[in-house]
C-alpha cells in the first residue's frame, strides 16, 4: 500500500489537464476576457485553502508554542506573504495575487463586477449564499464549491492534497500552456503575463516540492490518510476538467 505521495502519483490526471482545450481557445482579447471572468474565482479561493493550512500549521494564537516542522511553518508563512502582499511589476508596489489578477482583468476590459459582488456577499453572508448569485459562472461555482467542501471537512491532509497536487504542482504547466498558446501578447496584457510568469517561477522554484513535503508530513505514512489525500487531489483536479 502506498504510504507516501510523489509527483508521479496523479500523473494521468495531470496529463489530462495539460492537454485541456481551453489553453488553445484563448486566441483573442475577447477570449481572454471570457477566460479570466471564469478563472478569477479559483484565484480567489486559493487563499482560503492557504489560510486554512496556515491556521493548522502556524496558527495565530497565544500563548504561542512551537509546532511541527519549522521549515514547513516558514514555507506556509512565506507563501502567505507572497500571495497576500507580493511585489508587483511596479517597483516598490505590493499587492495580493487576487487583487493583481483583478487589475489584469481591467487592463483587457474584463468585467470585475461579478467577482466583486461575490466576494462582498461571501464576506457578509457566506460562500454558499454567494455561489448562488446569478452572475457567478456555473463552472466557477462548481469548482469553488469543491474547494470549500474540502475545507469544511476539516481534514488537513485532504486540504493539503488539493493545495499541493491540485494547485502547486499543476499551475506551472497550466500557465505555461496558456503563455505558449494564447494569441494575446504581453504588450496587450502585461499584468496578466506578469501574473502567469510570476506563478510559474514561484511554484516551480520552491512551492511545489515544499507543498508535497507538507502533504506527506500531514499524512504521516498513514495509509488511510494517504488514500483520502489522493482522492481529494483527484477531486480537485477533476473539478478543472
Amino acid at each position: 500500500m502506498l504510504k507516501e505521495i510523489t509527483v508521479e502519483t496523479l500523473l494521468p490526471y495531470r496529463k489530462k489537464l495539460e492537454n485541456h482545450p481551453v489553453y488553445k481557445a484563448v486566441e483573442s482579447s475577447k477570449d481572454l476576457r471570457y477566460f479570466m471572468e471564469h478563472h478569477v474565482y479559483s484565484v480567489w479561493d486559493f487563499m482560503s485553502l492557504l489560510k486554512y493550512l496556515q491556521s493548522v500549521i502556524a496558527p495565530a494564537q497565544y500563548p504561542w508554542v512551537p509546532m511541527g516542522d519549522a521549515s514547513v511553518r516558514r514555507f506556509i508563512n512565506e507563501l502567505v506573504l507572497e500571495e497576500e502582499s507580493d511585489q508587483t511589476h511596479v517597483e516598490g508596489e505590493f499587492s495580493s495575487h487576487f487583487e493583481l489578477y483583478q487589475r489584469s482583468m481591467l487592463e483587457i476590459g474584463a468585467d470585475t463586477d461579478p467577482i466583486a459582488d461575490f466576494v462582498s456577499k461571501a464576506e457578509t453572508q457566506g460562500v454558499e449564499v454567494a455561489l448562488k448569485l446569478p452572475s457567478v459562472p456555473p463552472p466557477s461555482a462548481r469548482f469553488t464549491s469543491t474547494t470549500f467542501q474540502l475545507i469544511k471537512e476539516g481534514k488537513p491532509h485532504k486540504v493539503a492534497a488539493a493545495f499541493a497536487l491540485g494547485r502547486e504542482h499543476i499551475i506551472p504547466c497550466m500557465f505555461r500552456s496558456i503563455l505558449k498558446e494564447t494569441g494575446v501578447s504581453d504588450r496587450q496584457a502585461p499584468i496578466f503575463h506578469f501574473y502567469l510568469n510570476r506563478h510559474v517561477d514561484l511554484d516551480e522554484g520552491s512551492h511545489a516540492p515544499l507543498s508535497l513535503r507538507l502533504l506527506n508530513g500531514l499524512c504521516d505514512h498513514d495509509e488511510t490518510k494517504v488514500r483520502e489525500a489522493i482522492d481529494a487531489a483527484k477531486l480537485a483536479i477533476s473539478a478543472r476538467l
